[in-house]
This record gives structure tokens, sequence and C-alpha cells, in this order.
């Protein structure tokens, strides 16, 4: 996978006119969905910035081909951080205070300087006070970029300090489209991968590279077709695994019920077995297929909250089988 890849190329612009303009800001939150290029965009920028390029200001994205570009990307570059919680639950206050040290210092040979923290909601309470003093003063020549899934977890006084960058999702169409092109995945799976992934490019490759396709057929397979007790018993003890088959099977109770009230095929995410979905739809009524649904969003729920979903599958399995 090719981190320039998931790059918004708007926004990197944008840096580059804020910087030649002389409005570049020096700390920056960009908010949007999990894989949808934040960090992409991120390094992008600080390739954008000190590409050797673009030494008069008037190249807008990183040649890509220049020493400074090419040790960024691989991270060796010394005026460059990223940072994130890694295997742990949070960011250390070890490596904020690392990040706050390394900003006071002069540039080794950087025109910007540029940090960047992943998932800063992750911050302990105590890194993210230590952080808030370099927000209000940071060092010379320093670009602050953080990243979020969810800016409600933030502190307000760390939002407050940055200006909000936000990142949208491709459209579905326009990304099931690429993946075609650029990764030769089929139609079908393309179709179904931008849907899933709700248009996050990153998260579609990802979800190609693990098997998504293939594995979200095994899912329909074994809870609406099959009873495989062991099947069950192995997905129940992962929950990761567990998510995204309720997920999968969300998909395609949706796609019953749009089958139900319209014909809009185009629209199914499923598309791959649109012949399934028709017969499905003559077995089911329209409260059958509701009734469904509702189980599937309230087991998720009960999935999200650590709480026990053996019965409520068991009992999903029930209702499946039994009108399938």
């Amino acid at each position: 996978m090719i981190l320039a890849d998931f790059v918004h190329p708007e926004i990197v612009e944008r840096f580059a006119l804020l910087e030649k303009e002389g409005h570049l800001a020096h700390a920056y939150l960009f908010v949007g969905p999990k894989d949808v290029g934040k960090i992409a965009t991120a390094m992008a920028v600080a390739r954008a910035l000190n590409c050797e390029d673009n030494s008069d200001g008037q190249r807008a994205l990183p040649c890509e081909q220049c020493s400074s570009c090419r040790r960024i990307s691989s991270g060796n570059y010394p005026d460059v951080l990223l940072l994130d919680k890694g295997e742990n639950q949070s960011i250390r206050i070890s490596d904020i205070r690392e990040l706050v040290n390394r900003i006071q210092l002069r540039a080794f040979e950087a025109r910007k300087k540029v940090f960047i923290i992943r998932d800063v909601e992750d911050l302990s309470l105590e890194g993210a006070n230590a952080l808030l003093k370099t927000l209000e003063e940071p060092g010379p020549d320093s670009l602050l970029i953080l990243t979020t899934s969810v800016i409600e977890k933030n502190l307000p006084t760390i939002r407050s300090r940055c200006h909000t960058v936000r990142l949208f999702s491709t459209g579905e169409d326009d990304l099931s489209k690429r993946l075609t092109v650029e990764y030769k995945i089929s139609d079908d799976a393309a179709h179904f991968l931008a849907h899933f992934s709700e248009g996050c490019a990153g998260r579609a490759v990802r979800l190609n590279e693990d098997g998504a396709f293939e594995r979200k057929n095994a899912v329909i397979d074994e809870f609406v077709y099959r009873r495989d007790e062991a099947y069950f018993k192995q997905l129940l003890a992962d929950k990761v695994e567990t998510q995204e088959a309720l997920r999968i099977l969300l998909s395609w109770y949706r796609d019953v019920l749009l089958l139900k009230v319209s014909d809009g095929q185009e629209r199914l995410i499923n598309i791959d077995r649109r012949g399934d979905l028709e017969t499905l739809r003559e077995k089911y009524s329209f409260v059958q297929v509701e009734d469904i649904i509702h189980e599937i969003v309230g087991t998720l729920k009960m999935l999200d909250e650590n709480l026990s979903i053996k019965i409520p599958v068991q009992l999903l399995r029930t209702k499946i089988w039994v009108r399938s």
C-alpha cells in the first residue's frame, strides 16, 4: 500500500498557498473518518513545505523525488516527527515531552519543522496538558498537525487552539472505479469494498488485502444458509471478527429492505449476490426485515459496550434461519 495513494491534494495545495502568502498558522486539527487519509495528507504537507524542488514556493505539491521528500516518506527526516500510541492505550506523556523539546530546537535542515500526532483523542489528560503550552507558544518555524476521527473526544482547550481542517471520504462510485483501475479489483468486489468502507480509500484497500470480500460471502452463507456450530464458536471468540460479521449482515439486510421498497439494484452493496437478495425479498415481509435489522443493530450496540452477545447472536441466527 503506497502512502501517497490516500493524500487529499487539495488540502496540500491549500497549505502550500498559506505558507507562500505568510498566512500559515502554527497548529491544525485534521478531522475525518478512520482511514480517510489524515496521516497521509499531513505527511504530504510536510513534504510540500520542505520539498527541495519548491524552494521558491512556486510548487503546490511535493515532487516526491528529491531527498527531502523521500526521507520524510520513509521516516528518516530529522525535522518531521509522527507520533502515535503504538501498542499503548494512550499516547505516553514521555513522548509528548520529547515532542515539546524537539519543537523548541533549531531545525537541522527543514524550512518548516512538522510534528504530527495521530489520534490526538488518545492523549492522556497529563499529555494533553503538557501539549497545551506548546499549542499556545510554538517554537519558531514549527507546524503542529493533530488528527482525530472523533472531534468531540478532544479537550475543548485543544480544539480551540487549532484551526480545524475536515477531510471527507471519497464518493463510493468514484472509489469503486479507482479500486478497479488502480488495484485491479473485480467490479463486484470493488463495489462492495467502496460501499462497505463508506468511501474511505485506505480502509477499502486494507479490507481488500485482508480478504474481506470473500469473508463477507462466508458470513452470509453461514448465517443465512448453513448451521455450522464450529464456525459460530470461532467467530464469537473474536470481537473484531464478530463486529465485522454483524456489519456485513447489516449491509445484507439493508439490501433486502431496499429491494422491498424499490427496484434500485444499482444501490445494492452486495450487488454480486443480487439473485439471492431477490429470492429473500420474496420470503421476508417488510416487518420481518425491519425486525432483523433492529436485532443486528442492538447486538452491535451490546458488543460495543462489551456485553455478552452469545444469546443475542443465537436468537438472530434463529430468526434468519427460520425465515430464509
